[in-house]
């Protein structure tokens, strides 16, 4: 009985294989390309010594501020002076003025070392929220919830009043900012997942924010990533096609007799055999030697 023919033989699946690892490579390599293009590194908050001391603001309205508590009566005195310090600098001002070298845990042991002290974080947020408030010379201010590399799960709350042009107001976002603003106080909320209770720094001051480019550019001019989809994808069309022709090739019957042919086997199909008996029976038989 023969053996059945396999759908791979000589140099078909090492042709499959190395053309699954061009696809499956190209695609990571698009997906990167793209990825680090709309979110490209940045360079966090980075100090230079020597450092100037850090000195808190030591004004009347900061004394009544508690830490650890939910944002009451006797801390918008505090409040409304670090919104009109805000608005008295410009953007450019305010992150000139705004320390790098102050870390999460810093502000967490020692709040009253930091309070009214200009910050700069950069980190990812997840939430904004807006609320309307007579605080504000707007009438309204907006909360972002950001995390940031040292501050890990742990919220940083931002407050503003003018945010850019297009940035995104809700739940379930990940924006990347970067944030100057004052360290107001660390304020206790209660979650709305699981009702516990938790502590966040405050801080009031400016956002900058860069609204993502298309990924298709502007002017409906085409990008490289498009280009490079359309490389990878004709890599792959010409790889499968080769192999395509190939593996046809392999299973055509002149192909299969050549096979068998280089391949000698123990075995014989029952009309190969008869066709070998029938081919030995017309041979003349030959003549024996005269003694």
């Amino acid at each position: 009985m023969s053996k059945p023919h396999s759908l791979f033989r000589g140099s078909e699946l090492p042709r499959l294989l190395l053309l699954l690892v061009i696809l499956i490579g190209g695609m990571v390599l698009l997906w990167k390309y793209i990825y680090f293009k709309q979110n490209p590194p940045e360079a966090g908050p980075v100090a230079r010594v020597p450092l100037t001391p850090i000195v808190p603001d030591k004004s009347p309205e900061f004394e009544t501020v508690r830490d650890k508590t939910e944002i009451q009566l006797r801390d918008m005195a505090a409040y409304k002076k670090l919104l009109t310090q805000v608005d008295s600098l410009s953007p450019a001002e305010l992150a000139k003025r705004s320390r790098r070298d102050v870390l999460s845990i810093q502000i967490w042991e020692h709040p009253q070392d930091y309070r009214g002290v200009p910050i700069q974080i950069l980190g990812t947020v997840l939430r904004v929220m807006t609320y309307e408030s007579k605080l504000s010379r707007t009438g309204r201010l907006y909360e972002a919830w950001m995390v940031t590399p040292d501050s890990q799960r742990n919220f940083y709350v931002c407050v503003f009043e003018d945010p850019p042009k297009g940035f995104p107001v809700g739940d379930n976002l990940s924006e990347r900012i970067v944030f100057n603003g004052y360290f107001f106080k660390l304020m206790k909320y209660q979650s709305g997942k699981d009702l516990g209770f938790y502590v966040s720094p405050v801080l009031v001051g400016r956002i900058g924010w860069s609204e993502p480019v298309a990924v298709g550019g502007a002017g409906g001019a085409p990008s490289p990533a498009i280009w490079m989809a359309v490389a990878v994808g004709l890599m792959f069309i010409v790889s499968f096609y080769r192999w395509m022709t190939g593996l046809r090739r392999s299973l055509s019957p002149l192909a299969r007799a050549s096979f068998h042919r280089e391949h000698p086997s123990e075995e014989i199909a029952p009309e190969e055999l008869n066709a070998w008996l029938e081919n030995v029976a017309d041979e003349p038989e030959s003549e024996e030697p005269s003694q």
